[in-house]
């Protein structure tokens, strides 16, 4: 008999493709740039979904709390390390206290949601005072966005719109980085992605 939560998620398909493993080291490496994760307690993952980014902490011997709006990939996290605090609920409304996390991830989220600000507010609300938060985001004013655009989809904040809210918020750039400019989405197996890797 078939694991109820057996099937992957799409991003666990995601993860597998030429591009998905190029954009998952790039977002692994700028996690593990942007946090010392010996020094961290307790960090959380904001749409943590199967725990790509979840077990990347949990691994390193770091409490983890995984957030999601959705229970599927969540259980599957919990199927992969049942060590890992999972928590469904919505980035906008996060139930945790104040000032308790030494870090938090939030890997392409902003994309599907269209408060932004109420978003990061309530992640710079959980944050204790300097502790970080690793965000990625499609960019809307990008020739990628634009390109995207033609088939019917796009992304839902600029670059522009983002870093205007992180400073309003109160938080300081520390780290940034472009990536994921070539035309493919996250499930492409174009040959390119492996040229692109290696370099």
């Amino acid at each position: 008999m078939r694991n109820a939560f057996s099937e992957e998620t799409h991003w666990e398909k995601a993860a597998k493709t030429k591009m998905g493993r190029y954009l998952t080291k790039i977002e692994t490496d700028f996690i593990l740039n942007a946090v010392n994760l010996a020094k961290c307690t307790l960090i959380m993952d904001v749409g943590a979904e199967a725990g790509r980014f979840s077990l990347l902490a949990a691994n390193n011997n770091v409490d983890i709390i995984g957030i999601d709006i959705d229970s599927y990939g969540l259980k599957r996290l919990k199927l992969k390390n049942k060590l890992v605090n999972t928590l469904q609920a919505d980035a906008r409304n996060i139930p945790l206290r104040e000032e308790v996390l030494d870090a938090a991830f939030m890997i392409e989220v902003l994309d599907y949601i269209p408060e932004l600000e109420k978003t990061i507010t309530e992640c710079h609300r959980t944050l204790k005072p300097d502790a970080s938060l690793v965000l990625s985001f499609g960019n809307k004013s990008s020739l990628k966005s634009k390109l995207r655009k033609i088939r019917g989809k796009s992304y839902r904040h600029s670059y522009r719109k983002v870093t205007q809210s992180i400073d309003k918020i109160g938080f300081k750039t520390r780290r940034k980085v472009g990536y994921n400019w070539l035309p493919f989405n996250r499930t492409s197996e174009n040959p390119t992605h492996s040229m692109v890797s290696q370099n």
